[in-house]
């Protein structure tokens, strides 16, 4: 009688807990899956990756005016019209490329500053990097941060024009 009881409690709850939670949402994670895996397969067409090297996806925002000429981590001067950036994840120095997932523009920056300090951001741009990718009136776009030296030859082959230019307006 005690086991009837039990095993009628017990399937009662189950029966509960199947009826609460939503069957379609592994399936819609996993249709979003899909789709962010078609994009990135896109995109890494156009910028191959060496095997071993870290790349970030998320979203990045700009700063200018209000830190023009101040100090920055490494000890230079920031300048809002020149093509860098801060960064937690990447050290001091490193040039990498940011490509904007919204509208397919890239450039490169130099990482000369430590930040964002905004919850949800991988990397701030000054004025002049977020005017290249297009995001300067939006404020935020969602970017792929890829570090140069992790560029395959033949991507860096492909974009070598492009990212002269942009390492020359680095300094």
């Amino acid at each position: 009688m005690i086991a009837l009881i039990f095993f009628l409690i017990l399937s009662f709850s189950v029966s509960k807990e199947l009826f609460l939670e939503d069957p379609l949402k592994e399936f819609s994670e996993f249709k979003l899956f899909l789709k962010e895996e078609r994009e990135y397969k896109r995109i890494f067409r156009i910028f191959k990756v060496k095997r071993d090297c870290r790349y970030e996806v998320g979203y990045a925002s700009w700063y200018g005016p209000k830190f023009h000429y101040r100090k920055t981590a490494n000890g230079e001067r920031f300048n809002m019209f020149k093509l860098t950036a801060a960064s937690r994840t990447f050290s001091l120095g490193t040039y990498v490329l940011v490509y904007n997932l919204e509208n397919g523009k890239f450039t490169v920056v130099r990482i000369n500053d430590r930040g964002p300090y905004v919850d949800g951001r991988i990397i701030d741009l000054s004025m002049a990097a977020a005017d290249e990718i297009g995001m300067l009136k939006k404020g935020v776009a969602k970017v792929l941060v890829i570090p140069l030296k992790c560029l395959a030859p033949s991507t860096q082959v492909k974009i070598y024009e492009e990212v002269v230019k942009d390492i020359m307006k680095t300094y």
